[in-house]
């Protein structure tokens, strides 16, 4: 990364890596790595952590929520679905006790995630005729129960 980096202002950046990212923090490395074309490995946890967070997207896309601000959007404007959805989405990603349903939901937020980056990258004017390629990756569970990666490429 180079520039002032995530928190302070413009960076340009090859590759955007978030490892661990608990909740909405996953939402805001998709942000960053939209904002700079890079490529990325998201790897997300704790699916109902950092809902004060907001998702950063540059100027230039045509989405503009209604709750877009300096600091970004609401996760879940940036993901397309209604607050509620949302809310029952996380909560069954976090269930204890049946597996199968648990990863169905956290299959299905980075599906929602790997949406809303292409969504975005679709919307941007500053990239015309660039691809996106976004896929979910798996990792041997006995690594960690949250063995979903989000990966993303940009391309021209």
């Amino acid at each position: 990364v180079s520039g002032r980096g995530l928190g302070g202002g413009a960076a340009s950046a090859d590759v955007v890596v978030a490892l661990h990212a608990c909740g909405v923090l996953s939402d805001v490395a998709l942000g960053h790595a939209c904002s700079a074309g890079a490529a990325f490995v998201v790897c997300p946890c704790c699916f109902r952590s950092n809902p004060h967070l907001r998702v950063p997207l540059p100027g230039g896309g045509e989405r503009s929520a209604p709750s877009a601000d300096a600091r970004g959007m609401a996760p879940e404007e940036w993901l397309g679905v209604d607050l509620g959805a949302y809310g029952d989405l996380t909560g069954l990603a976090e269930v204890q006790g049946d597996s199968g349903l648990q990863r169905e939901a956290m299959h299905a937020v980075c599906a929602l995630r790997a949406e809303a980056v292409e969504r975005e990258w679709r919307g941007r004017v500053h990239h015309p005729g660039a691809r996106i390629e976004t896929s979910i990756r798996t990792f041997p569970v006995g690594l960690s129960t949250r063995n979903l990666c989000l990966v993303g490429r940009f391309g021209g």
